[in-house]
């Protein structure tokens, strides 16, 4: 890993004016604790902005182990896509120049691996903790992974999308170490222009995959089901974003225009989507908490009757006006939030927002 490089900025300053050295002790700690006050309240705080890529994802599997990833820098640099570690004391980059000008999309987090999935057909391998990245052989560049979730080593699944979203979904699996094209038996391939987003699950048997024109599938470990999402409201020409697979409640994350928030009951999904919000593009859960992030800033967490608001329900304007793709929430229940101008390419202006108690470290230059 190298350490983060010299024009990643943290904003941490928020307006704080030059002061007396003899005061700077005094002042230091005041401003600080200003800081961690906006970042436990409201929206919370960004960390960063304006960064050279996009962000797209965020696993928090603890406090002292967060990961974030995204595009390629713009205008480019040699450097290649964004992996950001933070070990709760400092940051960390990993070195991808090998891979200049991709994309990452997507995380699977485990303490003696993680692995990364993006386009041109990208699955990086990471051993740790030596940190050292390897490419899966056998994807060809033509495909786009976007998401990847395993219930164990021994079983990993990523999907995307082929030939740019004019091709079937693209549908791989690890199993006993190996990667490989996966088809279900009686799906098949799929028909040509369906993409599949993200893939998240519980378990081995209780995997739940989500993409375009409202699709929903779900694998109980021996096949692929289609489940229909429009029970209440129409969603065949909804993109179907992210999904979090929570054991109480599953819930999806997406539209066209209109945020959609879908939670499955056991036999349907139903709507649960807070009035007069944009798309959203993530949802994520811990601690207690749910929350689906999206565009222009949009947030919303659900509420303990089941219902959902918005941070414009709670009279609270947004952090950034650009969009989130991404949210985890740690063990201890601080919400993490990534994204950018990340609705068309060059993906660029990355941010990194943070909710939560205990101030996340600056960013090393």
């Amino acid at each position: 890993m190298n350490r983060l490089s010299g024009w990643l900025t943290l904003v941490l300053a928020f307006g704080c004016t030059k002061t007396d050295p003899a005061d700077s002790a005094t002042t230091h700690t005041d401003d600080t604790a200003a800081v961690h006050a906006e970042c436990v309240e409201g929206t919370g705080c960004l960390l960063a902005e304006d960064l050279p890529y996009g962000l797209l994802s965020v696993q928090a599997p603890a406090d002292d182990d967060i990961w974030v990833v995204g595009s390629s820098p713009e205008p480019a640099d040699g450097t290649g896509p964004a992996i950001l570690h933070y070990d709760n004391e400092s940051w960390e980059k990993l070195d991808t120049s090998a891979w200049a000008g991709a994309e990452m999309w997507w995380t699977w987090v485990q303490p003696d691996e993680v692995i990364f999935v993006g386009n041109q057909g990208l699955i990086l391998q990471m051993t740790r903790p030596d940190g050292t990245l390897e490419q899966v052989t056998g994807p060809t560049e033509d495909v786009t992974f976007f998401g990847v979730w395993g219930a164990s080593s021994d079983d990993v699944w990523a999907v995307g999308q082929t030939d740019g979203g004019d091709g079937p979904r693209a549908l791989w699996r690890r199993q006993d170490g190996t990667w490989s094209a996966w088809e279900d038996d009686t799906l098949g391939a799929g028909d040509d222009g369906v993409i599949y987003f993200k893939v998240h699950g519980t378990s081995a048997d209780d995997v739940w995959m989500v993409g375009t024109g409202g699709r929903s599938l779900h694998w109980n470990g021996t096949r692929l089901q289609e489940v229909a999402t429009d029970a209440d409201t129409a969603t065949s020409t909804a993109p179907l974003l992210t999904v979090d697979a929570d054991p109480d409640h599953p819930v999806l994350v997406g539209g066209a225009g209109n945020g959609l928030i879908l939670e499955y009951d056991g036999t349907a999904w139903r709507d649960k989507s807070p009035e007069f919000q944009p798309g959203f593009n993530g949802v994520c859960s811990g601690a207690g908490e749910q929350w689906a992030v999206g565009t222009n800033g949009s947030r919303s967490s659900r509420n303990d009757d089941g219902s959902w608001s918005s941070d414009m329900d709670h009279g609270h304007s947004p952090s950034t006006f650009n969009d989130w793709h991404g949210c985890d929430v740690t063990p201890s229940g601080d919400l993490w939030t990534v994204g950018g101008r990340i609705a068309a390419r060059p993906l660029s202006q990355g941010v990194i927002g943070f909710q939560g108690g205990k101030l996340p470290a600056a960013l090393s230059l």
